[in-house]
């Protein structure tokens, strides 16, 4: 009867866990939609055009200018907002590998020691949610400082390539 008791525990946190992350992801999906019209319609006010028109392949040029300028790496807020997405990246592969080593350390001692370890496995959860609030602060510290969230000009930067070298290969003729 322990061992169903602990293995409840250890895959029940592991289940919370998932959940927890689907959740986070759910909400940052929603955010990111925000964001993203937000900045559409911030860019149909600076080029004057409606944010149906953003569309039009006749923006383009204007759009990938304005861009490159807003998120331009000479700008100190943009390098900025680039290393505080590096270290949020980072904060996030140390919340994975804290909550793979709690869970492995829980399922070896409940495996060689004591099944009355396994109610440790909860603190997996604990984890999840003290690196996610900490994200959150972290994130909101960036868009204050900066004006923007953490890795947003780096991500507008690759962005812009990849659709100047798309437009560039869709213009070049397969036949030359």
């Amino acid at each position: 009867m322990d061992i169903l008791i602990a293995t409840a525990h250890i895959l029940g946190s592991i289940i919370a866990v998932f959940v927890f992350g689907l959740l986070t992801l759910f909400s940052l999906s929603k955010l990111d939609q925000r964001n993203h019209k937000q900045a559409c319609e911030e860019l149909s006010i600076a080029l004057g055009i409606s944010v149906e028109e953003l569309e039009n392949e006749e923006h383009a040029s204007k759009i990938a200018q304005l861009s490159a300028e807003k998120f331009s790496t000479e700008l100190f807020r943009n390098r900025i907002s680039d290393f505080f997405g590096l270290i949020l990246s980072m904060w996030g592969w140390l919340s994975i590998l804290a909550q793979g080593l709690t869970v492995l350390t829980v399922i070896w001692v409940t495996v060689t020691e004591t099944t009355d370890a396994a109610v440790n496995a909860w603190f997996m959860l604990g984890l999840a949610v003290f690196f996610s609030l900490a994200s959150v602060i972290f994130t909101l510290t960036c868009k204050l400082l900066t004006g923007r969230y953490p890795g947003e000009a780096k991500a507008a930067r690759k962005l812009i390539a990849g659709r100047l070298k798309f437009n560039r290969l869709a213009n070049e003729s397969l036949y030359d």
